[in-house]
């Protein structure tokens, strides 16, 4: 599908990428929107799968904030894609949805911004799906809730490592608790990079509104500020961490293919 985009790189592992990227103006394999039902409370976090049809599959993680925006990212390390984010149309809850999505793939697949649409349907609080095609090719996604983190939310606080995946980004930085469970970080002199960050929480869930201001210049990402979500969560996701035990956090870019795991 990518190839079409003149995106030269091979994709064979690339479910993600292929599944969720569409064509404008594609018509086939549509959700109805006639259903019923809801709306439903869907902010929170997600996991699920997004398929190619006759082709691969590869799992994704993300986060719905109460406004209905929604941010994923692959999250399969034996892909060449893992790292890329998709931004789907707004999910308020209602029983279906459709609009722009938006794909970053990373610099390893060729980077870019691709944009196509979805049709998807709300089944239930804790169960979405979807479908899109276009002329090369079709898929699906599937999605449900899930409680990625043991426990209460709880704001990070002192000395955290934070690296970016596919990029050669390494900080070390400082949290201070807020307000609540809201938090900010700031890098020290040892970071590859000078950053700021601002975390609130949306209520009393594990769904950060985030925002991330980098420096400029080598071991620096191409992305200067960052705006997006985040969430909580006790697993090790890129293995930088060697999946030992704690609270990592995870940001997802919602304009760039940027998804910061700090531990």
């Amino acid at each position: 599908m990518l190839r079409n985009l003149a995106i030269v790189v091979s994709f064979v592992c690339l479910a993600f990428v292929a599944a969720i990227i569409t064509s404008c103006g594609s018509s086939g394999n549509k959700i109805s929107t006639m259903c019923t039902g809801g709306p439903f409370t869907v902010a929170g976090d997600w996991q699920g799968t997004f398929s190619v049809n006759g082709g691969g599959t590869t799992t994704a993680i993300g986060v719905i904030n109460p406004n209905g925006q929604a941010v994923f990212f692959d999250s399969a390390t034996a892909d060449q894609g893992v790292g890329s984010v998709a931004v789907l149309p707004t999910i308020t809850g209602a029983c279906s949805f459709s609009g722009t999505e938006t794909v970053y793939p990373t610099q390893l697949i060729g980077g870019g911004v691709v944009t196509g649409t979805v049709q998807g349907s709300v089944s239930s609080a804790t169960s979405i799906s979807g479908t899109q095609s276009n002329a090369a090719s079709s898929g699906t996604f599937s999605l449900s809730s899930f409680s990625p983190l043991t426990g209460s939310v709880t704001a990070l606080s002192g000395a955290r490592t934070g690296e970016i995946e596919d990029q050669a980004v390494i900080l070390q930085v400082t949290f201070t608790p807020g307000t609540g469970n809201n938090m900010t970080f700031a890098s020290t002199p040892q970071s590859s990079c000078t950053a700021n960050g601002t975390l609130t929480q949306e209520g009393t869930s594990n769904v950060f509104d985030a925002s991330i201001t980098f420096g400029s210049g080598a071991g620096c990402p191409s992305s200067s500020t960052v705006n997006g979500l985040a969430f909580e969560s006790n697993t090790d996701y890129f293995k930088f961490n060697n999946s030992l035990q704690g609270t990592y956090l995870y940001v997802i870019s919602s304009t760039s293919a940027l998804v910061l795991e700090i531990f």
